[in-house]
């Protein structure tokens, strides 16, 4: 059963979603089950998996998403054994009085962890000096009392069960980008002979400050220091922080937010010259397959384990990333070219506009698929029964202090602005039961 929010709120909709707007539960379930089919390419599962819908709001300020009471009440005892929980801190933040924990309600419940939302707390929220230690206890505590065994996609995350946790990139991708992979590697030989042509540079990925847009500024000015240009680069993507990013890329300076507190660290006092970089809105990454683009820079030092690097990756790109324990999964990759200093990026870089990418073998292809990240998630999630008792144990003796806990965690993370807001809230839990029901049954991918 796959477990997706539900925006009850219409506004939520279309600040989130903009033009894919789903007017009811029974279109977005449609919608997914046609993407498993036909860009996932998962036909079975698109129609024999369930899906449950549990209601939820968007907090613009959060930029997240938060649960409207308890999912746990959503999901029927008889098919409560094993629960895989994305990101179990997020899931956790906000949760309903009185609610218990995931590992009350299942046998076996295995948190998977890949947002590094300590280092986004500590570079860019308000005070983060102080927020992020703040919010790293608040994710240990969440976690530990909602998990049996965690998962970490990368090294770079905090500690949060010690002693029960593991280092493992447990994620996929589609076998479009796989495939993408073959047939660059197939022509080769014609894509050496075309080596005099332009050989694109490109990022993807969501527009805010944290994803390094300010290091990718700097690499910029440094390029063009070293070697009298700036570099060419079309960036893919849109979020919250789009038109601050758009203008210091474009020479101007913001007055307020994190665009002009960004660019001011660059020691920039006066009007910048334009740099050589197009912002081509949001899409999907499969549709930049193809020889245009042959090389993809990423420099954020926030990911955990960045999605579109490997996807870049299994395309048989040039991909340009800082050495980090992030990135760690990809330094196997011959493609893969890492930089430790401005001056590492330049060289990289100049390697990557100079050359052609070599192809993957099959045996490194295979370790990004998602056949293989199954088999991972099922080794890095297993617990041994001497654990599993201790685990038991030690949840039982937290259990009283994760109760006193629960109201100091709600109200710091509390997404309700006042007490007519609250009290919608509690209509829509309340009513959802009915709702929901028309939802969980599967519908005919038409």
């Amino acid at each position: 059963t796959l477990v997706v929010p539900w925006l009850v709120e219409r506004s939520d909709r279309d600040m989130l979603y903009g033009g894919n707007v789903f007017e009811n539960m029974e279109e977005q379930e449609v919608f997914i089950r046609r993407w498993l089919a036909d860009d996932a390419g998962m036909p079975v599962e698109a129609e024999e998996m369930k899906i449950l819908f549990y209601p939820a709001r968007y907090h613009k300020y959060y930029n997240s998403i938060f649960a409207l009471g308890d999912i746990c009440d959503l999901i029927p005892n008889n098919t409560a054994d094993v629960c895989i929980l994305e990101e179990p801190e997020h899931l956790n933040w906000y949760r309903a009085p009185g609610s218990s924990s995931w590992t009350s309600k299942f046998c076996h419940c295995v948190g998977v962890i890949h947002t590094n939302y300590k280092a986004y707390a500590r570079d860019h929220a308000p005070a983060g000096f102080l927020a992020a230690p703040l919010l790293a206890g608040v994710n240990s505590l969440v976690v530990q009392a909602n998990c049996h065994k965690v998962v970490k996609l990368s090294g770079v995350l905090q500690e949060f069960v010690p002693g029960g946790e593991v280092v493992e990139n447990v994620h996929g991708i589609r076998e479009v980008f796989l495939k993408e992979g073959l047939r660059r590697a197939a022509t080769k030989k014609a894509l050496k002979e075309k080596s005099a042509n332009r050989r694109g540079v490109y990022f993807i990925g969501k527009l805010l400050w944290a994803k390094g847009f300010d290091l990718l500024l700097e690499l910029e000015t440094y390029y063009r220091h070293k070697t009298g240009e700036h570099f060419d680069i079309d960036i893919y993507g849109s979020g919250p922080d789009e038109e601050e990013i758009k203008r210091a890329f474009n020479g101007g300076l913001s007055e307020e937010g994190n665009g002009g507190i960004l660019y001011s660290f660059m020691g920039s006092s006066r009007q910048q010259q334009p740099l050589p970089v197009n912002f081509m809105g949001r899409l999907d990454h499969s549709k930049l397959a193809g020889d245009f683009y042959s090389v993809f820079v990423n420099p954020s030092l926030t990911e955990v384990l960045c999605t579109t690097t490997a996807e870049a990756i299994a395309m048989g790109k040039w991909v340009v990333i800082p050495s980090h324990p992030s990135n760690a999964f990809f330094e196997q990759f011959p493609n893969c070219l890492m930089y430790r200093s401005r001056r590492g990026f330049v060289s990289q870089l100049k390697t990557a506009l100079e050359n052609d990418p070599p192809p993957l073998s099959d045996e490194l292809a295979q370790l990004l698929s998602w056949d293989a990240a199954t088999m991972r998630v099922v080794t890095a999630a297993a617990i041994s029964e001497r654990d599993a008792a201790r685990s038991h144990r030690l949840n039982r003796a937290k259990e009283g202090k994760t109760l006193k806990m629960k109201k100091v965690i709600s109200g710091f993370f509390n997404t309700a602005s006042s007490k007519e807001e609250s009290s919608a809230v509690s209509n829509h839990v309340a009513s959802f039961g009915s709702i929901n029901a028309t939802a969980t049954k599967p519908l005919p991918v038409q």
